[in-house]
Order: structure tokens, then sequence, then C-alpha cells
């Protein structure tokens, strides 16, 4: 690895634009759910119907994201990273013309296969580009830039729809990660994440695990990695209720305006962008230990079942999913460090999309449930299961680990 690219600073410019492509893929990921509400009154379809705009986008990141994990691993991930967030962007834009429920979903779909290239070509840039010693931190702060989007996501949707409507809002985020995609263009050599192949592959060849699809293939389904997906399945199934109908559920909990609604999300995202700051130096300092996930997904579960069964005041409703936001973020340090130790040089790409993917199961398939949850007039089992699949999560966090230290 040369001098410069062993460098903070170096690592730090890798990070910034790979975090500002992050940033906006998020916005992008929660641009909707906000206006659900709006939605549901100006198609006059159902929360379940909603739903499926989330479930939509999710399979189609699930159908992407490992052969663009290939992709990545064989090209490198600079051009694949630009080309999906100019392709996602001017998706979303289009949904300002959209002239019905049907056409949205079609048009959410393109989005979602977009939403694929992030996870591979991200984690391939940052793995081949910043030294191990720093790695968590740069993770970290990939997830960091994630939930900045997603927590910028539900005020600016709401605020644009309010000053203009939701079309203008959707017209609006959307040119603006054009405008993003276009500024990556003349940084593509810093996005080849070339410099850290330590085992002598490349972006264009791959390396050792990384050659051949039959290779990659036993790779991705050998027992670590199996694990780690296992774990991303459980992992985002607990949270996804949270991240997409939280607003929903408070305004049908205790009839809060929708910019209140709006609000605790984003305490939630907020204190999860936080704790995934706290989470990188946690990692960096000790590697994937368990008791971070313990401290983290004990705390966060309980706290979402106390606000699934007991009646509180809004502002501390706010203050709790803040806290539980928190307490969720500092986990995801450990979590990809410990895919990191799991995955052979050259094969970052294709291993990070895999697992990441079972985020995406979990995303594709929960959003019905919770959706028909808010339609059967059961709104305070979104927070109460979300609680309960937490431990869930868990539980398999530690045998993940086991068979990957083994």
């Amino acid at each position: 690895m040369s001098v410069e690219a062993a460098s903070p600073a170096h690592s730090a410019r890798v990070i910034s634009l790979v975090g500002a492509a992050h940033l906006m893929s998020h916005v992008y990921q929660l641009a909707l759910p906000p206006l659900f509400p709006l939605l549901a009154r100006d198609f006059e379809v159902s929360y379940t119907a909603l739903g499926l705009l989330v479930s939509v986008f999710s399979i189609a990141a699930v159908l992407g994201q490992v052969p663009m994990g290939f992709v990545v691993d064989r090209i490198g991930g600079g051009k694949v990273l630009i080309a999906g967030l100019f392709v996602q962007a001017a998706a979303i834009a289009a949904i300002a013309a959209v002239p019905s429920y049907w056409v949205l979903l079609l048009v959410i779909a393109v989005a979602g296969l977009a939403h694929s290239v992030y996870h591979p070509a991200d984690y391939a840039i940052l793995s081949r580009a910043v030294p191990e010693g720093r790695l968590g931190r740069a993770y970290t702060f990939h997830s960091f830039s994630g939930n900045i989007g997603t927590a910028a996501a539900p005020m600016v949707m709401v605020g644009l729809a309010a000053f203009w409507d939701w079309r203008g809002a959707c017209l609006l985020v959307g040119l603006a990660g054009i405008a993003v995609a276009l500024a990556l263009v003349p940084f593509g050599s810093l996005l080849r994440g070339e410099d850290r192949e330590e085992s002598g592959a490349s972006p264009s060849t791959g390396g050792g695990h990384g050659t051949g699809l039959r290779a990659g293939v036993a790779l991705l389904l050998s027992a670590p990695i199996l694990l780690c997906f296992l774990f991303f399945v459980i992992l985002n199934t607990a949270f996804v209720g949270v991240r997409v109908f939280a607003p929903s559920t408070l305004v049908e909990m205790y009839g809060v305006p929708l910019a209140t609604a709006n609000g605790a999300l984003t305490g939630f995202i907020v204190g999860a962008a936080v704790g995934v700051l706290a989470g990188g130096v946690i990692a960096d300092r000790l590697g994937a230990r368990s008791i971070t996930a313990v401290i983290g997904l004990i705390g966060a579960g309980a706290l979402l079942i106390v606000l699934g069964q007991v009646s509180l005041p809004v502002a501390l409703v706010v203050g709790l999913l803040t806290l539980t936001g928190f307490l969720r973020g500092i986990v995801q340090g450990t979590r990809d460090l410990m895919v990191y130790a799991a995955t052979p040089a050259g094969a970052h790409g294709k291993v990070f999309a895999f697992v990441s993917t079972g985020g995406h199961v979990g995303t594709a398939i929960m959003p019905l449930v919770f959706g028909w949850i808010l339609d059967a007039g059961e709104p305070e089992l979104t927070f109460l299961i979300a609680g309960v699949l937490a431990l869930v999560a868990l539980a398999t966090f530690a045998t993940v680990r086991r068979r990957v230290a083994g």
C-alpha cells in the first residue's frame, strides 16, 4: 500500500465520497414512507398497498445485489456506484409524474434495482482503500452517512410536500441525487479502491476466493457467510417496522400531527447515527465482541416492547425512540467487522452484497405485515413485534461470532 493510500487524509477522502453517495441512497430508501398518509389519500389505497411499495423496492434490491457484488469484484466499485446513484435519483425524480399507484410501483422497482449497487460497491471500495486499523470507523462512518440521509428524509420530504406538494418533493430530491452523481465523476480514480489489495489482487480480477463464479458461489454458501446472512435478516426484520411505519403508528396510536410523528422517527434515526459513530470506535478498539450486541439489542428490544405496551406522553415516546436508535446503532460497527473477518481478500463486494441481501429480505417481508397490522387497527403491535425480533437477533449473534471466530 502506498504512503498516500495509508494516510488518514487519503482514507478521509475515500470515505467522504462513498459517504455522499450512501447518504443519498438512504434519502431515497425513506423518501416515500413519510408521505404515506398523503399517498393513501391521493391514490385511494390502503396501508397494506403502500407497504407493498417498500416490499417491491426491497425485492428488486435483493435480486440485483449479489450479481452487482460479482460485477464490483470484477471491475471495481467506482463506476458501478456512480451509475447506480444516477439511475436511482432519476427514478425518484420520475415519481413526480406518475399518474397512478401501479405506475408508481413500477418506478419504485427501478429505484430498488438501482439501490442494489451501494453495499457491494461501498464496502469493496472501503475494504481496499482504508487500512485495517481504521476500518471499523470507516464502516461506521459509511453507516452514519446513511443514517443522516435517513434522518433527513422525513423532515425534508414532509417539509417540501408542505411547501409544494409530494410530487414536487420527489422531483427536487431526485435532481439533488443526479447532481451528486455527476459531482463524483471527477473522483473516479479515488473510488477505484485499488490501493489496499494485500493479496496482490486487483478490482479487475478479484483475487483468491474472488476468482470464478463457482468459487464465489461456494464462498457465499459457506457456513460463516450463511450465518452472517441470517443475522442480517433478523436484525433488519426487527427494525424495519420502526423505520417505515413509526410515523403512521404514532398517528394511529396518539392522533399526533404527521410532522410530530415524523419528528419521532427523526429522533430514532439521529440516535442511531450517533450510536453508529460510537460503535465504530468501540469496534476498532474491541473488535467484534458479543458484549456490544448484548447491550445494544437487549436495550433496544426492551424499549420497543415498553413502547408497544405502555401508553406514554408523546415527548417521552420521542426520547425513548431516540435512545432505541442509539442502542441499535452501536451494533453496526461490530456487525461489519464480523463480516470483514469472514471474507477473503478480493471478495468483499460479493460477500457484503450477499449478507446485505439478508437485510432486504426482512425489509421485503415485514412492511406487508406491519401494514396489515395498521389496517387491522392494532398499531401498538408494531413496536411490540419489533422489540421481540430484536431479542431474537441477539440470539443469533453469539452463534455467528463463534463460527466466524472458529
